[in-house]
């Protein structure tokens, strides 16, 4: 593969929707091991580049962490994905709780105007 395509795919690297954080740790660091040395960004900058791979809030939490080494970077964000997914889904199900109780709160408001 030609050196440019692998430093612009380098550039562009995201993980897909349905990719987990697994599969993309190993696309990052294949496409990161066969940009040519002489092109190759230092890996201080590959651990800055990884998190831009995530949404804000998963990006946010690895930056916030300060690793000496990718691979503790990449062991982490599997945790810190794990804790966002929680955190998303109780706050789900909050919301849909509140919901319950405003509505049942207007029903029987409801009621009392009949």
């Amino acid at each position: 593969m030609n050196p440019l395509q692998i430093l612009a795919e380098y550039e562009q690297i995201k993980r897909n929707a349905v990719e987990s954080i697994q599969d993309y740790c190993v696309r990052f660091n294949t496409v990161y091991n066969e940009i040519p040395d002489h092109l190759k960004p230092p890996v201080g900058l590959a651990m800055m580049k990884f998190p831009d791979g995530f949404d804000a809030d998963m990006a946010y939490q690895l930056r916030e962490r300060e690793l000496a080494i990718m691979e503790d970077m990449q062991k982490i964000a599997v945790n810190v994905e794990e804790n966002l997914l929680s955190k998303r889904a109780r706050a789900k199900a909050e919301k849909k709780v509140t919901v319950k109780e405003e509505s049942s709160s207007m029903d029987q408001l409801l009621k009392k105007v009949e």
